[in-house]
């Protein structure tokens, strides 16, 4: 499933996640050993609009350490 980052340090970013996970992790871009952490908002997740892939949208949901 297509996914679309609507805020948080990776918005506007797309890619692919694996259907029925509901968080995605991606290393933050400012900050060495720190991902930022998106989560599909259950209101508004699936988007379908003309001329995008179907997905989902993912909102920051804060960061993790990796140590």
């Amino acid at each position: 499933m297509r996914y679309y980052v609507m805020s948080g340090p990776h918005q506007g970013d797309t890619g692919t996640m694996t259907d029925g996970v509901g968080e995605v992790r991606l290393p933050h871009p400012a900050m060495r050993g720190v991902h930022c952490r998106y989560k599909v908002n259950s209101t508004d997740a699936v988007i379908d609009q003309e001329g995008s892939e179907p997905g989902v949208q993912l909102h920051y949901a804060g960061d993790v350490s990796l140590q």
